[in-house]
């Protein structure tokens, strides 16, 4: 795993605007619930993706059933799948 500096992250986030979280969960106790309300509140723009839950909102946002459905740019994906699931949403 590379061990990257912390200003070369600073300088990714500084940069990343709007976050799609992947797994997003409707329940508040739920981490992916959390991160993506805390990143919200930092003032990124958060899309919801959420299969099970697509059509609802979230944090002002409609909840999208899959990547593909996102029309604008998105600067970063966050994935709160379990890791056998990861490979065809990245793909």
């Amino acid at each position: 795993m590379p061990n990257y500096t912390d200003p070369f992250l600073k300088d990714i986030l500084r940069r990343t605007k709007v976050i799609a979280v992947v797994g997003v969960s409707m329940n508040p106790v739920r981490p992916s619930y959390y991160v993506a309300r805390h990143l919200s509140l930092k003032g990124y723009a958060v899309i919801p993706v959420n299969p099970g839950h697509a059509g609802k909102l979230l944090f002002g946002q409609t909840v999208r059933a899959s990547l593909s459905e996102i029309t604008q740019p998105v600067d970063m994906v966050d994935i709160f799948r379990r890791s056998e699931a990861v490979p065809p949403i990245v793909d």
